[in-house]
Order: C-alpha cells, then sequence, then structure tokens
C-alpha cells in the first residue's frame, strides 16, 4: 500500500499526473475464510488469486482464516499477511480476539463463506464501524436445507435459523457468484438493493488453449498416451463432486473406454464426504482394462488440462466452479451436470454440453459421443466464453469498485 502511495507521489512531483487526473482510492481489506490450508478448494485459491492482484494494485489485505494446526498461525505470501485460527472447536472465540486485534489495520470485512465466522465478522464490523460484505461460495449454504428424520424435523423447529437470517440482514453488502445464488438471497428475503453479482474468474493468461503440437509435448512429459483420447476431472474426490456418478457412468461405457482415458486429478483429504475409498474399491473390482489414471492432489491443473481433450464435472451443488472455469478457458470439449453454476458458464450445445446430475445412462452415452462425434466448435465457444466474461481481472475490477478503490477525481 505505501509503495503505491510512494510510486503515485513521485510521478506527481515528476510531472507526469496533474492534479486534475484521477488517482485510486486503496482500499484496506481483511478477507475471512473457513479455511486456508492445503489441499485447497476452491473459494481459497479464487480468494488468494484476487488478493494478489488487489496487492499488486497498491490495496493492502490480509487474510484471517480457520486452520487446523498443520499450517503456521502466521505466515506471509507476496505481500499477503495470513493469520491462522489453530485452534479447533475455539475458531469463532480466536476469530473475535483477532478480529479486535487488527481492526486498526482493515476498513472492510469480506467474508468468503456463510457460516460462524460470518457472525464474528458481523459482530466485529457492527461495533467497530467496518463494512462487512459477505460471498456466498456455494449454493445451498445461507440456511442449509432441513435433512430427512427427526433431525430435520427439530431443525424446523429451531430458532436459530430465523435468528440466523435475522442478523445476516446487517450485511452491507452480498456478492453473489452465480443466478442460483442470487435467487436464494431473494428467498431468503434479502434486497436486491444489497446484492451484486461478482463471478469468480480465471487468469487466461495461464489457462488458455494449446496448439497440438504443445498438447503433444505435455503428454510426454507427464507420461499420457498420445494416441487417446483423455477426459478429466479436476477437484475434490468426493460425493459432492460427483464421483460415484463419474465411475459408475464410465465403467458403463463402449467406445471411451476402449479408446479414451479418464484422467482423475485431485483428492477427498479432509473432505466428510471423501470417496478415495471408494473409488480404489469400485476401480479394483470393475473391469476398466487400464483406462483410469489418478494423480492425486496436484498444486496446480494447468499442464493436464491443457494435455486433456474432454472435461467431466458431474457435481451436485456448486457455486460457479473454478475447475469448470479453468477447463473452459483451456479451451476443452467441456461436459457438466446441470445444476446453478455450471448452467451460467454452459449453454447447452453452444459451448459445452448439460446432463442432469444423477442420470449415469446419459453421462454414458454422451462420453461414447464426445469419443464417437467429436465437435471443435463447442471447445471455441467456451474458451471465448471465459476470455470475455470470466476474466479474473474483470473480477478484480468488481471488486475494487465495491471497496471504494474507483478512479476518483
Amino acid at each position: 500500500m505505501l509503495a503505491g502511495l510512494l510510486l503515485a507521489t513521485v510521478r506527481l512531483l515528476a510531472g507526469q499526473v496533474s492534479y486534475k487526473q484521477k488517482v485510486k482510492v486503496l482500499a484496506r481489506v481483511c478477507m475471512v475464510l473457513n479455511n486456508y490450508e492445503p489441499p485447497f478448494g476452491g473459494p481459497e485459491l479464487q480468494a488468494r488469486k484476487i488478493a494478489l492482484r488487489l496487492i499488486e494494485r497498491g490495496h493492502s489485505i490480509i487474510f484471517v482464516a480457520r486452520g487446523n494446526g498443520k499450517a503456521p498461525a502466521y505466515e506471509q505470501e507476496g505481500g499477503l499477511a495470513i493469520y491462522r485460527l489453530n485452534h479447533p472447536g475455539f475458531a469463532s472465540l480466536e476469530a473475535l480476539w483477532r478480529l479486535y486485534r487488527l481492526r486498526d489495520q482493515y476498513d472492510i470485512l469480506h467474508v468468503h463463506g456463510v457460516g460462524r465466522l460470518a457472525s464474528v465478522a458481523l459482530q466485529i464490523g457492527k461495533k467497530y464501524g467496518k463494512k462487512v460484505y459477505l460471498k456466498v461460495t456455494t449454493a445451498g449454504h445461507i440456511v442449509k436445507p432441513a435433512a430427512p428424520g427427526l433431525a430435520g424435523i427439530l431443525k424446523q423447529l429451531s430458532p436459530f435459523p430465523k435468528r440466523k437470517l435475522r442478523q445476516l440482514q446487517q450485511v452491507d453488502k452480498w456478492i453473489a457468484i452465480s443466478s442460483e445464488i442470487i435467487q436464494e438471497l431473494k428467498n431468503n428475503g434479502f434486497g436486491a438493493n444489497k446484492i451484486v453479482r461478482i463471478p469468480n474468474g480465471v487468469d487466461t493468461a495461464v489457462y488458455h488453449p494449446v496448439l497440438s503440437n504443445e498438447k503433444a509435448e505435455l503428454r510426454r512429459q507427464l507420461n499420457l498416451p498420445l494416441d487417446k483420447k483423455i477426459f478429466i476431472f479436476s477437484g475434490k474426490i468426493t460425493r459432492r463432486k460427483g464421483i460415484d456418478t463419474l465411475i459408475t457412468a464410465w465403467a458403463q461405457t463402449k467406445e471411451a473406454k476402449q479408446q479414451g482415458l479418464l484422467l482423475l486429478v485431485g483428492s477427498g483429504q479432509g473432505q466428510s464426504d471423501n470417496l478415495e475409498d471408494y473409488l480404489t474399491e469400485v476401480i479394483a473390482k470393475g473391469e476398466f482394462a487400464d483406462s483410469v489414471i489418478r494423480t492425486g492432489e496436484v498444486g496446480n491443473p494447468v499442464q493436464y488440462l491443457a494435455a486433456a481433450d474432454i472435461f467431466v464435472f458431474p457435481s451436485r451443488r456448486e457455486g460457479l466452479p473454478n475447475s469448470l472455469l479453468e477447463a473452459m478457458a483451456c479451451g476443452l470439449l467441456c461436459i457438466a451436470s446441470d445444476i446453478g453454476g455450471n448452467n451460467d458458464l454452459i449453454t447447452d450445445g453452444y459451448n459445452g454440453y448439460l446432463v442432469p446430475a444423477n442420470r449415469i445412462e446419459q453421462w454414458s452415452s454422451m462420453f461414447d459421443n464426445a469419443v464417437r462425434k467429436p465437435d471443435s466448435s463447442l471447445p471455441q465457444a467456451a474458451a471465448a466464453t471465459i476470455r470475455e466474461n470470466y476474466n479474473l481481472e474483470r473480477t478484480v475490477d468488481s471488486l475494487e469498485r465495491l471497496f471504494g478503490g474507483k478512479e476518483a477525481g
């Protein structure tokens, strides 16, 4: 932040800008995250990319995030100060203390996710005059639907969901990343004047289509076959991501399994619905003829995406998935579940295909059709969609305007 101010002063003294020219009002933001430890999920990776971009533009950004003690309580990354709440079971209390201690270092609390830390941020924000902007990262999380059975009945009778909604009315602005989330907010009584749509973004300088010779070279480097159609899934190996649907549908394919390869990039580590053991068991029992490869956790999937042909994403619930954004940016043929977020990005038959989340026969048929009747126009349209509408710089521009980092005369 200081460096940005010094640069502006030097340029002014050198006559490069006049007093009448516009200068940026710098923001001081504390981002509050439900988690920030490896393996990182989509919300954490998106928050980091945005934070580092904002820091490059001269803004002051700090992270306060839940941890479990496996990563340091404090560290710095590219000018980003990261404070972890490393005492499981006491995260809310620790967050209250940490946000209080840091209160002179921020003017805005940018909360990622609707959880207990959001409640803490609101308490601090209202007491000390900080703006509170809350980003909904996944649909269905504002007030989670009641489960079947006695537990669901008790939840419906509980006063806590209504109490939570009353408290959330204090949020200054809601950041919605998808059409489904906007509708969910409205359905829960939040006015349109408090909702701003800012989708997740992709660094298209990193994620972009590659030439056929580059793709072949990447396959050699990654020990992937040159003569196969490579289907890829990138993300958490969990039930929510539809891994059970994916592997069952793959087992039922004909052409896809014979002429292709299914590449699974990611892990289920630390997730309550981890399906890694299930996947191991199914693959061991099934007749997959070595048509499935698992990489485990990968820091950056860009090389695997660039080496692949077809992206498959049978997720059951999303916000606006980074994995799909990245695959589209890389110019892959994308086949995704027809759910909120996914259907914001994909127009069926134009820049990808949408399939009902749990219709295994339709998934299997779509995989075979992708091998049998490839269509190069859809991947090109997918890359153009991301380049024109979901570039990371546009996301950062929108947040800058929200934070007050506008150009002021």
